[in-house]
């Protein structure tokens, strides 16, 4: 968007909208795709059982950034600004040029529930992105205290703003009836077949306006040799399309993107093949194994950047083509201890009661 309306335009019509008074309103902000993250389903579902924030009016906005035309993103950019001058609560879990280049008003709280977990990647002023995507925090979860010095230079905010309290999303690890539900989703799968389940869920390639497509493995030379007691199932990233491919083992393969979250993906199966989505450490807390499938780790590693030793921290083989990705599943290698060590420096605060720390914190800024 033209950086005009984003510094100039936006603010001054925030400003307009901020004449009416602040209301018991708590508002979540969609950035990309149109459904709730699971993060904010897991908070909805603590706030309508809490006594005092239940009341409260919930509002929901879909920016719905990389989808559409430029006209109607504006057009969902313009009509946020009412929403977000009468809010007290502002729930986001993605960083947003819009939000960012605003000074949200006094009485205004805005709670960053980062959607991954851990810190794998660089992002935010690490890079060389110098769009304004942050700064008017009071709260950011993460996962760990390993990682609060990374998101505060990052996002460029003060530390004790960064709060080691968890993801909320993780909490669903910890539900019984969550497990349960996703115990019979594989039932459904298997269809009473003997076999273990592979997910592949690689990260987010290109940009928003270009992504690229991350189906990389070859899935002929997969069923050739893991058919007998496998099958595949794939959740790409959500802003990805699902390539349109007519796969000639449709008993092999299975593309999960649209009908299970990514949540559903990780417990249902057996073994994880990723390269450097955050979804890793969310597998580390279900202790099942890990395919790291890093094709192009060089280039990665100078384009992007890690906030890691990828070759020496990782918990799982590291593969650089789908012979190999094989080869690693066939020998069922699955370092435990190298698993708990990650797991406990990058996932400490992860223990199921995320969301209870997270409401306690938010109401004690009433």
């Amino acid at each position: 968007m033209n950086k005009f309306l984003v510094e100039v335009i936006l603010p001054l019509w925030y400003r307009l909208c901020c004449i009416s008074r602040v209301k018991n309103n708590i508002l979540f902000i969609v950035v990309r795709g149109d459904k709730l993250s699971s993060d904010f389903v897991v908070i909805k579902r603590h706030l309508k059982k809490d006594e005092d924030l239940k009341k409260y009016k919930r509002e929901y906005h879909y920016l719905t950034l990389g989808r559409g035309t430029r006209l109607k993103y504006l057009n969902r950019s313009f009509s946020l600004m009412p929403k977000l001058a009468r809010a007290k609560y502002v729930f986001m879990s993605d960083g947003s040029n819009i939000v960012g280049a605003l000074k949200l008003r006094k009485g205004t709280h805005l709670i960053q529930t980062w959607h991954g977990c851990g810190a794998l990647k660089k992002f935010g002023k690490d890079t060389k992105d110098e769009k304004v995507y942050f700064g008017n925090e009071d709260i950011v979860t993460v996962s760990s205290k390993k990682v609060v010095s990374t998101f505060s230079k990052a996002m460029g905010i003060e530390e004790n703003v960064v709060c080691p309290i968890g993801i909320p999303h993780t909490d669903m690890y910890y539900s019984k009836s969550f497990m349960n539900h996703c115990d019979e989703l594989k039932k459904q799968l298997l269809g009473g077949r003997n076999k273990n389940i592979i997910l592949y869920a690689p990260t987010f390639r290109g940009d928003i306006s270009n992504p690229q497509d991350a189906s990389g493995l070859n899935l002929d030379l997969m069923y050739k040799h893991l058919n007998e007691d496998y099958i595949v199932i794939s959740k790409l990233h959500p802003l990805l399309r699902p390539v349109k491919k007519s796969y000639r083992h449709r008993d092999f393969y299975y593309d999960v993107g649209n009908v299970w979250s990514i949540e559903e993906a990780l417990v249902v199966s057996d073994i994880l093949i990723t390269d450097y989505a955050a979804v890793i450490f969310d597998y580390t807390l279900l202790n099942k194994p890990i395919v790291l499938y890093a094709y192009d780790l060089e280039e990665y590693e100078n384009k992007v950047g890690f906030y890691l030793d990828y070759t020496e921290e990782m918990p799982g083989g590291i593969c650089n083509s789908t012979m190999g990705v094989i080869k690693e599943i066939k020998n069922g290698s699955h370092d435990v201890s190298k698993m708990r060590l990650f797991k406990e420096k990058y996932m400490d605060a992860c223990d199921g009661n995320t969301t209870e720390r997270l409401i306690k914190r938010i109401k004690a800024m009433e």
